[in-house]
């Protein structure tokens, strides 16, 4: 212990002594550590962090697919009434549905993110209520509904955190309902939601044909997930013998509530950190090319201490000694640049993220921290304390020795070097494929035309607005106020905006066969009013718009986009034809086409966008709608007015979502620009930390060598000649290292494969490029030394020791 303590305020004393080299190589483990911690607290927040939830490794997320369609991003409500009678594997299955819902009476109106929950969904998540009760089975049917539960901040926020709120009544989207409890902090399940009301569906109205409902399922004690798989497979079987014509082909899936979850980020979060290691596997090559500089510099010190008797390990536990000293002053500075970065990377996320995940520095992170400080000295020091203590006596004590390190010595300085190198040309690539592939997304063509368009979601409380007639004259009312307002070129409104969706539906067209629910073409449905494409800029390539005609009470009529056009009329033209839409026995009517729009990406911009079909709001009048403004300049000027609009014609209607529609392609496409920047930031420090290495590995040489040098300029070598030698020198250590990469990258690159958008992971001009910048980069490295060899001075160097 004493010799511990003496080896921690030696090495302290040596270390300060050297301010230069200590401040370089805790600057270069700061920025390895503090990315890499940066990034773990992401990866532990959302992959390794459990679930919220009492014993949350039994929940189940339960979803439905189609032999014929896949996914069907949702479940079934009778079919989740059944599973929960002949199922015999969960204490409970719970479903909820999201929406949007306006509180009024107290304060100015505000729409809030709620859910429709089951009666028993907080059982089975294992979470209960801070104040009050859930639901019970009772309140969990249509007109028995009257009831909320609110999130914490809510009743913080809008409430005053009042205790005496159980009870009291409040009016949610026009409806008065009774608080009957409050949530823990932080509680916002499934997503986002700030309350919660009974889900209270009718089996008349939502049929076996829809599949809107999240579900989750709680495994009884001792179930496997294999074998609740097992027993809802035969549950899904009976269902289908009894409903062959909606159930055709329908199977249930079982995954981990964690793992589903987590599904979307897992890959691109590994593949992150994995990037980030190897940042702090060059931060480590870095500061070990530094210590084996300083190896022989002191190489006379150590050969004097083993001289007068110092074990070889004793001298080796004092050098690491001073190698986890750096490693561990460069954690604590990393750990700083971690909170920093942290903050920086949470503020680059412009949605809100769900409230599972947890995001911060917390033990976990500084327990990380701690490990990968001593791990990283451990790295780095090992190998230049090795080296240092395998002196030849005779070599290092002779009086005048200008140099007593060996060939190995050299030789490793080298390989580190190039492994450098191979590890920054990695991460470039992968950054270049990021940026090539976020490029390309951005170039996509929407379908329609962004640019000074304002949008805004607008919802009607059902129990006033609760007739067809009273919806569509209240957004007509809307829309005209708005096309009037100064500025304003078009207004129009649709049930969902362009990156938001829409709802699918069995398609059956006149003329062709007639398929089942299980084998007909989904489409996405948009009902939308007259000048909506106008407005969001969508061409009308055949027919026309949507005009005040068409009623509810006139010819039933709709649109089609160019793809619909396209596969079913290749080569003519589809106006006058007739689709219909939804199961072929629910006999809905028939529609004809009076216009083809082009198509729109409507999911997102990297998914092949699905066939669309809109429909007049006068036919459907939908309580809830996106409005759509195009103004002449600064659409952003126009939300006030539009704002008042609404207060003026029902003043507890409020607006949400309010943003240009740049601004909504923009946060649709956040995490491949999250990704691009890290990518970016990352092989930036790489390319630097190597940089700095090559440039420090060819001072060195060029120190070692001023002697040679200054022979060669004495017998008559020019300054292309030394020039010529040192380069050639550094270049070659950094061709070796690029060749290296390319395999590696060609190799590492294919696991990006499905973060990247119409690039190749082995695209050659990214490739080239990469190649191409680091052969630059490493050249002006290589120069600034080899420029101060040739004004080495013949008879300075001759006398050099």
């Amino acid at each position: 212990m004493g010799n511990s303590w003496q080896d921690l305020r030696y090495g302290a004393r040596r270390l300060l002594k050297t301010p230069a080299f200590t401040l370089i190589a805790v600057i270069t483990l700061a920025l390895g550590i503090g990315a890499t911690s940066t990034l773990f607290s992401v990866v532990n927040g959302i992959l390794l962090r459990p679930l919220p939830y009492q014993d949350s490794e039994r929940l189940m997320l339960v979803s439905e697919v189609s032999s014929k369609r896949g996914p069907m991003g949702g479940i079934s409500f009778p079919n989740l009434l059944d599973w929960r009678e002949q199922n015999h594997v969960f204490t409970g299955i719970a479903a909820w549905g999201s929406g949007g819902y306006t509180l009024t009476g107290t304060g100015e109106p505000e729409q809030l993110p709620g859910s429709g929950i089951s009666y028993n969904t907080f059982e089975v998540l294992g979470v209960p209520p801070a104040l009050g009760r859930t639901f019970s089975a009772e309140e969990d049917r249509p007109d028995h509904d009257l009831v909320v539960i609110l999130g914490h901040a809510l009743w913080e926020r809008r409430f005053g955190a009042n205790p005496e709120i159980i009870g009291q009544k409040i009016m949610i989207n026009n409806r008065t309902r009774t608080v009957i409890g409050v949530m823990p902090p932080g509680f916002k399940f499934p997503e986002i939601a700030e309350l919660w009301v009974p889900l209270a569906l009718d089996t008349r109205r939502w049929t076996r044909n829809d599949h809107g409902l999240g579900c989750i399922a709680r495994l009884k004690s001792g179930i496997t997930p294999a074998q609740a798989q097992a027993d809802m497979n035969n549950v899904a079987r009976r269902i289908e013998e009894q409903n062959p014509i909606t159930n055709e082909g329908m199977g249930v899936t079982l995954a981990l509530l964690h793992e589903g979850l987590v599904r979307d980020y897992r890959k691109a979060l590994l593949i992150l950190l994995g990037v980030v290691g190897l940042v702090l596997l060059i931060a480590c090559a870095n500061v070990a090319n530094l210590l084996l500089a300083r190896a022989s510099v002191r190489q006379k010190e150590v050969a004097i201490r083993a001289a007068l008797g110092a074990h070889r390990w004793r001298i080796f536990r004092q050098l690491l000694t001073e190698s986890f000293l750096l490693g561990v002053t460069g954690g604590a500075l990393g750990l700083g640049l971690a909170f920093w970065g942290l903050d920086l990377l949470l503020a680059a996320i412009p949605i809100d993220l769900p409230f599972w995940m947890k995001i911060n520095i917390d033990n976990s992170v500084l327990g990380f921290t701690a490990g990968i400080s001593l791990l990283t000295g451990l790295i780095f020091g090992t190998a230049p304390a090795l080296q240092a203590t395998q002196v030849d006596l005779n070599k290092s004590l002779k009086e005048g020795g200008r140099n007593a390190t060996g060939a190995s010595h050299h030789q490793l300085r080298r390989l580190l070097v190039i492994a450098e190198v191979g590890l920054s040309l990695i991460l470039l690539i992968g950054a270049g494929l990021m940026m090539r592939s976020f490029l390309r997304l951005q170039q996509v063509k929407p379908g329609y035309n962004p640019e000074n368009v304002l949008t805004m979601r607008v919802g009607l409380p059902g129990s006033r607005y609760d007739t067809p007639e009273k919806r569509y004259a209240f957004f007509k009312e809307l829309l005209d106020r708005a096309g009037k307002l100064s500025g304003v070129q078009a207004a129009g409104a649709t049930s969902n905006l362009p990156l938001i969706g829409g709802w699918g539906r069995s398609l059956t067209v006149e003329g062709f066969p007639v398929l089942s629910v299980g084998q007909a073409p989904m489409i996405r449905h948009h009902v939308i009013t007259p000048d909506y494409f106008k407005a969001i800029g969508i061409p009308i390539l055949q027919g026309r718009d949507f005009t005040d005609a068409d009623t509810r009470e006139g010819p039933k009529v709709t649109i089609i986009d160019e793809r619909l056009a396209h596969e079913y009329w290749p080569g003519q033209s589809p106006l006058g034809k007739r689709i219909r839409f939804g199961p072929p026995e629910d006999n809905e009517p028939w529609h004809t086409i009076v216009g083809v729009v082009g198509n729109v990406k409507n999911e997102s911009l990297s998914l092949t966008q699905s066939k669309s079909v809109y429909l007049p709001h006068a036919e459907i009048s939908l309580a809830g709608m996106g409005l759509a403004v195009r103004a002449a300049a600064s659409p952003e000027s126009l939300a006030a007015a539009i704002r008042n609009q609404v207060k003026e014609m029902d003043a507890n209607i409020p607006l949400a979502q309010v943003r240009t529609m740049t601004e909504v392609i923009s946060r649709s496409i956040w995490q491949p620009r999250l990704y691009a920047i890290l990518f970016g930031v990352f092989a930036g420090v790489a390319l630097l930390l190597a940089s700095v290495g090559i440039y420090g590995v060819m001072s060195y040489s060029v120190a070692q060598r001023t002697h040679e040098i200054g022979i060669r300029v004495a017998l008559g070598a020019r300054r292309g000649d030394v020039l010529r030698l040192v380069v050639v020198q550094g270049m070659t250590l950094t061709f070796a290292g690029i060749v290296i990469g390319l395999a590696f990258a060609l190799a590492l690159t294919r696991l990006m494969q499905s973060m990247l958008f119409e690039v190749s992971t082995a695209d050659p001009v990214t490739f080239g490029l990469v190649a191409f910048l680091l052969v630059l980069i490493a050249l002006l490295a290589c120069y600034l030394p080899a420029r101060r060899a040739t004004k080495v001075d013949p008879i300075v160097a001759l006398r050099f020791e």
